[in-house]
């Protein structure tokens, strides 16, 4: 089949589907209309409103012509040129477009509704004029049919019973234009019943009508429903629709006909049947029991009345009910759509809605129930700051002190340092670079570089400022902002030749002036700037933000992330949290350096895709961490391993923890178990914690297991700076020796040498700038990590590829595993395995005390000696340094995720790690030496 198509409303849910129809199943090229200023911003509505489906976005150009139009507008807002254009090149129309709210005002619906369609049958009635149009299609609504009762047919059209909402208003007179038209070209009426999502996937744009209530209930917001439970429940899944709109639309047959595109009337759950079905699968699936609701239906001649009080005294919706009771007719079929033509041209449909709710049930909780919108990550945090039923508050940890943010000031700043961004002339695309501590002010120009279409580099602010230079160099930044008084002070040593804007709390010193611009000073150039838009200039695949690696590996290579890799990981790590949780008050505290590409995505971003009211604190010094977490109370808490044994370190250096760990099994170290566990928990801040999360550095299994034996679990992850979250230990599913199951939409496949491959939207689209080589293996992320997949289908991590020792004899060893089980011994914090062309391993291992078990050199060396026959002869550590734990972020030896920096480490402790390998003197410094028999 060959011809041209022209669709409106094709970036909404319906339209999104039909376009993805015909581009698969026909030669048809494709028009669609979409409403915008400019083609620019054309191209980047219609790229967000497909972002789902990066095939369509693809087809753009090729198979798929964008114009910019209005169907509200004479000539549909067209040049005369194009609109020309289309005249003499369309064979077919599928007018979807419409105004589909409930509580909007009639005018307003006749506007896109009526005149909209009208001038849609315009321009047909000129194509078929010009040559003839093969099909004219128009979706409708099943409720045109107003307040019919009893058997209703697709060839009937009638207002004698009045309507329930002015949306049924617009829409009947719409369809009165199409049906009149008939008699001039070939025309197909379709009035589909209500649309939810697909029955294969849940997939949904718009959580409306059926879904609200839904909603409501889940969260135990609904007790009362104002319906009878026996009613009917015209639902109709988007992909039936999709699938007879487009098939009848190129059926000769079709010509002139009508359909009810809804399911046979014994199809249909009933209230009470689908509200029975949510609550079992609530229980099941989430784990949560939902007390039954109470049935109490409203006649429609009270609903008729209360509408026109309405209208009349201009009441506006206040509660639950009220924005319940406009939706009711649509629960409310005691009527059959008669499906005579429907069943004739495309059989019979029997609609098992028991096998689609879990489907949609299942999107709908992922998503929390909310709208897939055309917002990227920074205009989704615009929105949600104006949000009164699910507000946002800020508060900065400084010093001991917290200090609360208005809101409205905090969105006032960003609005600001956006048009001071514009006044400085940076432009889409221009790299901009952040180093500093986290606060609010972090937050402002991360969402403004955002939302002027800028790319934000985040460094981490412990860097020496030889590698912050390059990486300002290497990322080509046009500006750099600077929140650390430690690097405000010796910014005069960069090389770089660019502004420099401080966002520290207090004022400049006074030397400073001349080279640094305040932030206040900053604000300012936005202050009198005139109007701007909260729609950023861009496409989801454009680039959003370049993220280093640490370097541990190498030198430092920036990983491209989009908007859309951002806006997936931002949606995806909210939907990870509990929903109970999901749906009650959050707080978070955001204490790892925001550059971290987990902590940048689920404090920055995430938070703002979770239903519900919002605290968000930002600690300033992260060693000030065991201080903010009880004054915070955090709901859920995300850090590295290290902080996890720091508090195991304190239940060993605590008197109730050392009569625990003294204590058999039996009743009193049950009694002990719960004490400890409701005193540590409180004592450190997380007994509101729902869910412990541990990631960005291997942990011993060991420290897992003793948490576990508290009753305190700790779902681990994986992930990197490439694809910063890969898999992670469910809430119910902690499965302890693995990182967990991958993230939804997330691909793991393990290479024949054993590395791990991962494929996914969180998957970075390559590294920055020329001549680097591209960590990608026939477009699978290479991740350097060595691993497995259990039965169960959970990741275990066996090693890293970067750290893979080679002895002098050939002999491949992974240093991790046998880290891990080194650092189970009691008293060990750190450990470091050195082999690399060498002959055999030693290690160093750092030690610090606790008041339970104290340092014991001779019980260490036996533990080490046991750790050794498990494992193979070339594994075996032979000899062992033991030194005192005194390693830090400041002095080069941790990454700022208190991963160790081999490099520096074998740096810093030559001379002992020679030492052992020549059986020379050791530092004083060394705690303890110790050695095999053979070593």
């Amino acid at each position: 089949m060959t011809g041209t198509i022209l669709l409106t409303g094709a970036t909404g849910f319906l339209g999104t589907y039909i376009t993805q129809w015909i581009l698969k199943n026909t030669d048809l090229d494709i028009i669609v209309l979409v409403r915008a200023k400019n083609m620019q911003e054309a191209l980047y509505r219609l790229s967000r409103g497909w972002w789902d489906f990066p095939e369509l976005i693809g087809a753009i150009e090729d198979r798929i012509q964008v114009v910019k139009g209005n169907i509200t507008e004479s000539g549909l807002g067209l040049e005369d040129v194009i609109y020309d254009e289309l005249v003499s090149r369309l064979t077919h129309i599928i007018h979807m477009a419409a105004n589909v709210s409930i509580c909007a005002s009639l005018d307003e619906l006749r506007m896109t509704n009526v005149q909209g369609t009208k001038n849609v049958l315009e321009l047909a009635r000129k194509v078929h004029l010009d040559h003839g149009l093969i099909r004219f299609s128009h979706v409708s609504t099943a409720y045109v049919a107003g307040g019919r009762r009893g058997e209703i047919h697709e060839n009937t059209l009638t207002d004698e019973y009045g309507f329930l909402s002015p949306y049924e208003v617009s829409k009947y007179e719409s369809e009165l234009l199409v049906q009149a038209a008939k008699v001039e070209f070939p025309i197909s009426v379709f009035r589909p019943g209500m649309i939810v999502g697909d029955s294969h996937t849940g997939y949904i744009k718009t959580f409306n009508t059926l879904y609200f209530p839904v909603r409501l209930y889940m969260t135990g917001r609904l007790k009362v429903l104002p319906l009878s439970s026996s009613q009917r429940i015209n639902l109709i899944p988007v992909d039936y629709v999709t699938d007879a709109v487009a098939r009848l639309t190129f059926d000769p047959r079709a010509e002139g006909m009508n359909f009810h595109l809804t399911a046979p009337f014994e199809s249909l759950p009933a209230a009470g049947e689908l509200i029975g079905y949510v609550r079992e699968w609530t229980r099941e699936r989430l784990g949560i029991t939902l007390s039954r609701p109470l049935f109490l239906p409203i006649p429609d001649s009270l609903l008729l009345r209360w509408f026109r009080i309405q209208k009349v005294f201009r009441i506006k919706q206040k509660g639950i009910l009220d924005a319940l009771i406009p939706l009711v007719p649509y629960f409310n079929e005691r009527r059959r759509y008669m499906r005579d033509n429907t069943d004739r041209l495309l059989g019979c449909y029997e609609m098992e809605w028991r096998a689609i709710m879990p489907n949609l049930l299942e999107f709908s909780v992922y998503t929390g129930f909310m709208h897939r919108t055309e917002r990227s990550v920074h205009e989704q945090i615009i929105f949600r700051q104006k949000s009164k039923s699910r507000p946002v508050t800020y508060h900065d940890v400084v010093k001991g002190k917290i200090v609360t943010r208005d809101t409205a000031e905090v969105r006032k700043n960003i609005l600001a340092a956006v048009k001071a961004l514009y006044s400085m002339n940076v432009c889409p695309e221009d790299r901009i670079a952040i180093v500093g501590l986290n606060s609010t002010r972090f937050l402002t120009i991360d969402v403004a570089i955002g939302l002027i279409g800028a790319v934000s580099v985040p460094l981490y602010y412990t860097c020496p400022l030889a590698d912050i230079d390059e990486i300002i160099k290497n990322s080509n930044s046009r500006l750099l902002f600077v929140g650390s008084y430690k690097l405000i002070e010796k910014v005069e040593e960069l090389t770089v030749t660019i502004p420099v804007i401080s966002f520290c709390q207090d004022s400049l010193p006074q030397e400073l002036h001349d080279k640094v611009i305040s932030w206040n000073d900053f604000l300012a150039k936005g202050e009198n700037s005139g109007e701007m838009r909260l729609d950023a200039p861009i496409a989801l695949y454009n680039t959003a933000t370049l993220r280093y690696t640490s370097g541990t590996t190498g030198r430092p290579k920036g990983a491209i992330f989009r908007h859309d890799n951002l806006r997936w990981m931002a949606e995806s790590l909210a939907s990870l949290i509990p929903w109970k949780t999901r749906n009650e008050k959050i707080s978070y505290l955001s204490f790892l350096p925001m550059n971290h590409v987990v902590e940048g995505i689920l404090t920055m971003y995430s938070p703002y895709y979770i239903p519900a009211p919002l605290n968000i604190y930002f600690l300033e010094d992260f060693h000030d961490l065991q201080d903010a977490l009880p004054r915070v109370k955090p709901t859920i808490f995300f850090s590295v391993p290290r902080f996890y044994e720091k508090v195991w370190e304190k239940i060993l250096n605590s008197g109730i923890g050392c009569q625990y760990l003294r204590l058999h099994k039996g009743l009193m170290k049950k009694i002990f178990r719960y004490i400890l566990r409701w005193v540590i928990l409180r004592k450190i801040g997380l007994e509101r914690c729902t869910q412990l999360i541990m990631g960005s550095a291997p942990a011993s299994e060991n420290l897992f297991k003793s948490f576990r034996e508290l009753g305190i679990e700790i779902h681990n992850a994986y992930g990197l700076t490439e694809a910063p979250l890969v898999t992670l230990n469910r809430f119910g599913a902690n499965r302890l020796g693995t990182v967990g199951e991958p993230l939804p939409n997330t691909l793991v496949h393990i290479a024949d040498d054993g590395e791990i491959l991962v494929r996914g939207p969180q998957v970075t689209s390559g590294y920055y700038g020329g001549g680097v080589e591209q960590p990608f293996r026939e477009g699978w992320l290479q991740t350097g990590d060595y691993g497995y997949l259990t039965g169960e289908g959970s990741l275990v991590i066996s090693g890293r590829k970067s750290e893979l020792i080679v002895t002098s004899y050939g002999k491949n060893i992974y240093p991790v595993k046998i880290e891990m089980m080194l650092q189970e011994i009691t008293n060990i914090s750190v450990v470091m395995l050195i082999g690399d062309s060498r002959p055999y391993c030693v290690s160093l291992l750092w030690v610090k005390q606790n008041l339970c078990t104290e340092f014991s050199p001779e019980a260490t060396d036996n533990a080490i000696k046991e750790v050794n026959t498990r494992l193979s002869h070339p594994e075996q550590v032979k000899r062992w340094a033991i030194l005192n734990d005194d390693l830090s972020i400041e002095g080069g030896d941790l990454t700022a995720n208190l991963k160790i920096k081999r490099k520096a480490l074998t740096g810093r402790f030559k001379d002992v790690i020679d030492a052992l390998y020549d059986e020379r003197e050791l530092p004083e410094y060394v705690l303890h030496y110790g050695r095999t028999e053979k070593g």
